[in-house]
């Protein structure tokens, strides 16, 4: 089969060169005739527009595959870069086809993926064990030249207008949804709580000087819209189907903004996994 496609490729080649040589001008008509007889045959038209809408589909397929195969070529977690490549595909598909549910549900479940298997390994345990009663905040005292941690103070606006300081002091209470979940295992958590622990811990390294606001937002927007496409919004509560309207108002945006959240912790991942030496001297534990 390989060598009929090279024979072939080379007869349209020699054919093209017959076409466009200014001396052939009687075989160019001769050319243009039979395709122009072809297209006005409405059945032989549509059979042409078919198989070439197939071979753009079946291009388009391969350079997204390849596209995604090179995005996770470097990932450094063992026997998942086929699935995340097979989700990554997927969730372009959905963005193609304008689907925002689906592609937020294919993009949540690569960094679930991702976030599943970093959570399993005893050494990410063992870091999230000694760090999560630690101060959340990492900032440079530059009289001493030296990093300090501290509270994250957060400015909060209560539903009856009153506003109120409230101090973070653990880097539990800094990243989870509720302080209900402080210092249970981590597998236990819900999926936000683990996607916010390996986000922080692994690729900003347990070192953030604020609250990132970008990230954050992007993260709970992406899973915001996986919950609604897992669950038809039937358990959603009104304040989350009215985020999720407004996400979808402006979803143009939000497609890149979600695409720009996961290649950003994609390299996070890339560039900081395996856990560094750095991060077990932070938390004081022995490799």
């Amino acid at each position: 089969m390989g060598q009929d496609k090279k024979q072939l490729t080379k007869l349209l080649a020699f054919v093209k060169g017959l076409y466009d040589d200014p001396d052939n001008k009687e075989f160019a008509a001769g050319i243009q005739s039979l395709v122009l007889s072809e297209l006005r045959n409405e059945e032989r038209r549509e059979s042409w527009t078919n198989q070439i809408n197939e071979i753009y589909e079946l291009c388009l397929k391969k350079n997204l595959r390849e596209q995604a195969e090179d995005l996770y070529k470097d990932i450094p977690l063992s026997g998942i870069a086929k699935d995340l490549v097979d989700l990554y595909v997927e969730m372009e598909n959905a963005r193609r086809e304008n689907d925002f549910d689906s592609f937020g549900r294919y993009l949540f479940l690569q960094i679930e993926l991702i976030v599943g298997t970093i959570i399993k390994e005893d050494d990410f345990k063992r870091i999230y064990e000694a760090i999560r009663k630690m101060k959340p905040l990492s900032r440079y005292n530059r009289e001493t030249k030296t990093y300090y941690r501290t509270d994250f103070i957060q400015n909060k606006t209560n539903k009856d207008g009153t506003k109120e300081k409230v101090t973070k002091d653990t880097v539990d209470k800094f990243l989870f949804m509720s302080y209900d979940n402080c210092g249970k295992p981590v597998e236990s958590l819900g999926a936000i709580d683990r996607c916010r622990i390996v986000l922080y811990t692994v690729c900003y390294q347990a070192k953030v000087s604020s609250w990132p606001t970008e990230d954050f937002d992007a993260l709970s927007g992406i899973y915001n819209v996986r919950n609604h496409e897992s669950h038809t919004g039937v358990n959603m509560t009104d304040a989350q189907q009215d985020y999720y309207d407004r996400l979808v108002v402006d979803k143009t945006k939000n497609y890149l903004r979600f695409l720009g959240f996961l290649l950003a912790f994609i390299k996070g991942i890339s560039d900081n996994y395996p856990l560094s030496n750095d991060l077990f001297n932070m938390a004081g534990i022995a490799r």
